[in-house]
């Protein structure tokens, strides 16, 4: 009839089967994330969320500063992000500037543009003068 119990169980294995990312919704691997932790001996025990916690945090700064970056790159009218885009973009954001401390390394050979300052009215000095 049915063809017995193991045909419901390989359903239920083939139905459970999925990555820990997805299951948590990233995109960043959790399964690479746990192996490094484990590979760089961080700490001999760690629990089961750590990684994906871990996978978590890291997908949000590199969406943030991607994301600054981009914007940065389109008010350059530029199609690309360059690596001086998101230097600016890291010099701009107080959080990713706390993070990084400044760790994103300056480009080489080439000049890092300026902010682009919004200008603002300026402030005549009125000096008196003075009658002798």
């Amino acid at each position: 009839c049915s063809g017995g119990p193991s045909e419901g169980s390989e359903a239920k294995a083939k139905k459970s089967r999925s990555s820990r990312s997805s299951r948590a919704g990233l995109l960043f691997p959790v399964s690479r994330v746990e192996r490094q932790l484990r590979r760089g001996h961080f700490a001999e025990r760690f629990g089961a969320r750590a990684p994906v916690y871990l996978a978590a945090v890291l997908q949000w700064v590199t969406h943030k500063a991607m994301d600054m970056a981009g914007k940065i790159s389109k008010k350059s009218k530029q199609q690309r992000i360059s690596p001086s885009h998101l230097q600016m973009a890291v010099q701009k954001s107080s959080v990713l500037k706390q993070l990084l401390r400044g760790g994103v390394p300056r480009c080489h050979g080439r000049v890092v543009p300026q902010r682009q300052r919004v200008a603002s009215p300026s402030k005549k000095k009125i000096t008196k003068s003075k009658k002798r």
